[in-house]
C-alpha cells in the first residue's frame, strides 16, 4: 500500500447556503486555471446549477412551502453532482499535487491507496446514434476509477497516429457528435485511477447515423 493525496470534496453536512458558496468558489478557482482542462461550457453550466440553487434557497427562506423545498433538495443534489465530477478532473489531472489541488480550491486528504493501475474498460459498444452525425457508446464501468479518456480515429485504427482523444468524462457512456453521416468511426476508451491510466480498451466501431 501507499500514500497518496486526494481530492476532498466537503460537501458531507452543508447548508444549501454553504452549498452555494462553496460552488462559487470551486468556479472561481478553476476559471483559467492551468492546472486542470475541463470541457467546454462545464463551468459555466456548473455557475447555472448555482444561480438555480441559490435562488431555490431564497424561495425556501422567504416562509416556502413543501414544493419550494423539494426544489431546493433538487437543486441541491445537481450542485453536489457537479462538484463531484469537478473533483474527478481535478484529481485526475493533478495526479496527487497537493499545491495544484488547492489551486483549484478543494481541500486535499491522505489515504492508502493500493498500487497498480485500473482495468481496462470492458464490454465497449459502440452504436449508430439517433440523430444525425452521432454515435453512442457505452462500456462497463472501472472499479476505483476517477476518469475515462475516450478516443476516437475515422481513418485506419492500426496507425496510432489516426487517434485523437476525444474527451475526458467521469460517465461510462457517451453520445459522439458532428460526425460525418453514413461514415465508421472507431472508438477505445481507458480509465484513470490514483496510480495513473490503465490500458485502453479493445477497439470498436459504428457508423454515424
Amino acid at each position: 500500500m501507499q500514500t497518496v493525496v486526494q481530492v476532498k470534496l466537503g460537501l458531507d453536512g452543508l447548508t444549501p447556503t454553504a452549498l452555494v458558496e462553496k460552488g462559487r468558489n470551486l468556479v472561481e478557482a478553476c476559471t483559467n486555471n492551468a492546472n486542470v482542462t475541463l470541457p467546454a461550457d462545464f463551468l459555466t453550466n456548473m455557475a447555472k446549477a448555482v444561480d438555480e440553487l441559490e435562488a431555490a434557497n431564497l424561495r425556501v427562506l422567504k416562509n416556502g412551502g413543501r414544493e419550494d423545498h423539494l426544489v431546493r433538495k433538487e437543486r441541491a443534489r445537481d450542485v453536489a453532482e457537479w462538484v463531484r465530477q469537478l473533483g474527478g478532473y481535478v484529481e485526475a489531472q493533478c495526479v496527487g499535487d497537493a499545491e495544484k489541488i488547492a489551486s483549484c480550491g478543494f481541500q486535499t486528504r491522505k489515504r492508502p491507496s493500493p498500487v497498480g493501475l485500473v482495468d481496462a474498460p470492458k464490454n465497449v459498444r459502440a452504436l449508430r446514434g439517433k440523430l444525425p452525425g452521432t454515435a453512442d457508446l457505452r462500456w462497463d464501468r472501472v472499479k476505483g476509477r476517477l476518469l475515462y479518456d475516450l478516443y476516437i480515429c475515422d481513418g485506419d485504427p492500426l496507425v496510432e497516429a489516426n487517434w485523437r482523444l476525444l474527451l475526458q468524462t467521469s460517465k461510462n457512456y457517451h453520445t459522439a457528435t458532428d460526425l460525418t453521416p453514413d461514415a465508421v468511426y472507431y472508438f477505445r476508451t481507458r480509465a484513470i485511477g490514483t496510480a495513473g491510466a490503465g490500458p485502453l480498451s479493445e477497439t470498436v466501431n459504428a457508423k454515424a447515423a
